[in-house]
Parts: structure tokens; C-alpha cells; sequence
């Protein structure tokens, strides 16, 4: 018990602080791109200042100008044209008419409309090419002290968003490795400490439970004897009933610290598995003879299925009957009269699979779950004295030690089928 809420609980903070920290990292990479965004926008602008500037100071305009430039810039003059000979995935000529014909402006803090194409309003937008590749933009005319009119187009490739973060963020996984890895430590440490008193509380209630049952073992023996020892021929109908009363309620007791004991010689791990090879359809037949005759007095009807041939099994015949007779004895309880119980064992690969399948009332779906845990009843009021609701809870324990599972589903038309998975090759316990 204490291992599952172990478990649970360190995946529970696991979740919770990685998550947190994921959605933290991932607001630093969107901040990563925006910042990179705008410089390269400030970076397109810069370079209009720059040209600019240059032309109105006298610095000559050609090709080798242009290519000192690391993107495509495009100066007409109304005489002579000067392009640099940058290539994109989509034609600059084609770039160039969708930067005039689009009005939204992406970067900076203003609205510009391009087709008026103001001096004062330079700011870069974003242009989408034929690939969905994207591009920053600017657009500029401008004159001269000579009178000379220029119209200047730049265009420069916008980083992508992966591209952005591998180049700036390329170190973060080494950093949601490491915080894993350090928040593991911590979950260890801290739900460690926190789950250590749990299990103070529980290990003293098995020992608890070992003591008292071993403790009640020896006088409810002695009671027992010496109810059965008493003279019958002598007794009246009244003290013979209470006789019968205090005879049926020691085998119940009985009972219950023999469950008892088992469940504290598996959580001590002293429960030993005699595991030997066994022939499956021999296993079937004496199980159903224990429990054909349980079945009558109730008039139920117990059906049993044996294949032609079974692999030879390495398990512990008597704790399989075991797991068997618990299963069969719930069945038997909760079944009605004239119902009928099925029982028996097919092979598949590596397994052989029992079953038991009856047509009673069936569990709720929200017992499920809680059916092989320890006093759980479906009988909350527990009128139903003879289940303890540990019958299931050591089924389990039982099949875990052969290194098998047990579950259970529904049976079509109503009722429950458990299914026990042994596996066929030898395995020690």
C-alpha cells in the first residue's frame, strides 16, 4: 500500500513541478522569439537609415554597395536601377507586389499605410511568400538635395520560430533534464520523509494483526474442544442450540485468524510457495469434487470445463485450489437458487487461464476497484457474517507469488468472471 501511494505521490509532484516549469520555459522561448523578431525588424530599419543616409551624403550606389548588405535591397533612381543579387524561395519581383498591395503593418508602434508611402512612418511589416515562407519588408522614397527621387525596397527573411529556438534556446533541454533530475532527487528525499510515518503506522498494524491472531489462536481452540466435548444426551433443546451457536461461531473465528495469519506471513515474506509440476485437468476435477457438494445443498449448479489437453503447470496445487475455493465460495454465497457456476482453464501462449464465472447480481463498477483490497465488502452494513472481505486479498497475494494476475469482468448477461493468468514456465518465488 505504502509503494502505490509512493509511487503515486511522486508522479503527482513530478507532474505538477515539471509542468510548471515546461510552461515556464516555454514563455522564455516565446519571449526568445519575439525579442529576436525585433531586431531583426530594428535591424531592416536600421539598414533604410543607413542607406539612406549614405545616398543623401553622396556615397555612390552599384551592385558592390548593395552586397555589403546581408539581404535583398532594390534602389530605383528614374534613370538607373540597382538590385542586389539575393535569391529567396519566392521571386523578389513577387515579394516586392505583395509588400505594396498589403496595408497591415506587423512591427513597430504605429499603422502605416504603404501605398502613401510617408518618410516618416518608416516602419518594417512582414511579408508572406508562396511557400509560407515570411519576410520583413520596407518601403521608402525619399529626394535628394539634387532633386533626385529615389524609391528604395529592402527585404530580409524572418527567422522561424524553431530555428530562433535552436539557435538561442539550444541549451534548455540540458535545462528541463537537469530540473528533472534534480526534482526527482528532492521527490525521493521529501515523500520519503513524508510517507516514513505511514508506514511506521501500517507495519505496526501488521504486527498488531500477527500478534492478536496467533494470541486468540490457542483460547479459541480450547473454547472449541471443549464445546464439542460436552454431552449432548444431557442437554436440552436450549443449551443444545447454544452449543451449535458457539460451535459455528468458533469455525468463523477460526477462520478469520487463519486469513489473518496468511496475510502476516506474506507482508513478513515467510508465505513459501511449494511449487511443484501439476497436471491441470487434475487440479479442475478435485476442486470441483470439494465443491460440487456445497453447490447442491444450495441448489446451484457447478459446471465444469476441461480441455483435451494442458501443458504441464509449475505451481503450488493447493494454494491454486485455494485461490479456487475462494472464488468458488463467493460465488456459491451470492449466487441464487437453480443459478449456475462455471468453472475451468484454457491455455493460450505462455499461460494457462482459470476461470470462474457466475450469473448473479455482478459488482458495481465502483466496488471494482476496491474488491481485492483488504476488509472490503460490498456489504457495507456487513449482515453478510461470513466474509471478511479478505478471501479476494489473499487470491491475490496467492496468484502474485506464482507471478500471475487475477481480474475481474463482467459477464454477459449479468454476473462476474474472475480470470486467474499462471504462467506455464517455472519461475521461483
Amino acid at each position: 500500500m505504502t509503494k502505490k501511494l509512493y509511487k503515486k505521490l511522486m508522479v503527482l509532484f513530478l507532474s505538477f513541478t515539471m509542468i510548471v516549469f515546461t510552461a515556464a520555459m516555454i514563455f522564455m522561448m516565446s519571449n526568445a522569439v519575439t525579442k529576436v523578431r525585433n531586431l531583426e525588424a530594428e535591424y531592416v530599419n536600421n539598414i533604410t537609415n543607413n542607406i539612406v543616409e549614405d545616398i543623401r551624403s553622396g556615397t555612390q550606389v552599384d551592385a558592390r554597395y548593395l552586397e555589403t548588405f546581408d539581404c535583398y535591397i532594390k534602389i530605383t533612381d528614374g534613370n538607373n536601377s540597382y538590385e542586389s543579387p539575393v535569391v529567396y524561395n519566392t521571386a523578389s519581383d513577387i515579394l516586392i507586389k505583395r509588400f505594396k498591395t498589403q496595408k497591415s503593418i506587423l512591427w513597430g508602434s504605429m499603422i502605416l499605410d504603404l501605398r502613401t508611402h510617408k518618410e516618416s512612418n518608416r516602419t518594417a511589416s512582414t511579408v508572406i511568400g508562396e511557400e509560407k515562407d515570411r519576410y520583413y519588408g520596407m518601403h521608402c522614397m525619399f529626394t535628394t538635395d539634387g532633386n533626385t527621387s529615389y524609391d528604395l525596397i529592402i527585404l530580409s527573411p524572418q527567422s522561424s520560430a524553431w530555428k530562433i529556438v535552436r539557435t538561442y534556446c539550444n541549451w534548455y533541454p540540458l535545462l528541463w533534464l537537469g530540473t528533472f533530475a534534480l526534482m526527482y532527487l528532492a521527490s525521493r528525499v521529501l515523500i520519503g520523509k513524508a510517507v516514513q510515518p505511514i508506514e511506521s503506522a501500517m507495519q505496526s498494524q501488521k504486527e498488531f494483526i500477527a500478534s492478536a491472531s496467533h494470541e486468540l489462536k490457542t483460547p479459541l481452540a480450547v473454547i472449541q474442544v471443549s464445546a464439542e466435548t460436552l454431552d449432548t444426551d444431557k442437554m436440552d433443546a436450549t443449551a443444545a442450540q447454544k452449543q451449535k451457536v458457539i460451535l459455528e461461531e468458533c469455525t468463523r473465528m477460526s477462520n478469520l485468524i487463519n486469513s489473518l495469519l496468511a496475510l502476516a506471513s506474506s507482508d513478513s515474506g515467510s508465505w513459501k510457495m511449494d511449487l511443484r509440476e501439476n497436471d491441470v485437468d487434475s487440479l479442475l476435477i478435485e476442486t470441483w469434487e470439494v465443491f460440487s457438494e456445497s453447490a447442491q445443498k444450495n441448489n446451484i449448479h457447478l459446471d465444469w470445463d476441461v480441455e483435451k489437453h494442458y501443458p504441464k503447470l509449475y505451481c503450488d496445487k493447493e494454494r491454486i485450489m485455494q485461490v479456487f475455493g475462494i472464488l468458488l465460495d463467493n460465488a456459491i454465497a451470492h449466487a441464487k437458487s437453480n443459478d449456475t457456476i462455471q468453472m475451468g482453464a484454457k491455455a493460450e501462449a505462455n499461460y494457462i487461464v482459470f476461470y470462474v464465472k457466475d450469473h448473479g447480481c455482478g459488482i458495481a463498477d465502483k466496488d471494482k476497484e476496491k474488491i481485492f483490497d483488504r476488509f472490503y465488502t460490498g456489504d457495507a452494513s456487513r449482515t453478510n457474517k461470513n466474509h471478511y472481505g479478505l478471501g479476494l486479498s489473499i487470491a491475490k497475494e496467492i496468484v502474485r507469488l506464482h507471478h500471475g494476475t487475477i481480474s475481474l469482468k463482467d459477464t454477459p448477461g449479468g454476473g462476474c468472471t474472475f480470470e486467474i493468468y499462471i504462467p506455464i514456465e517455472k519461475a521461483t518465488c
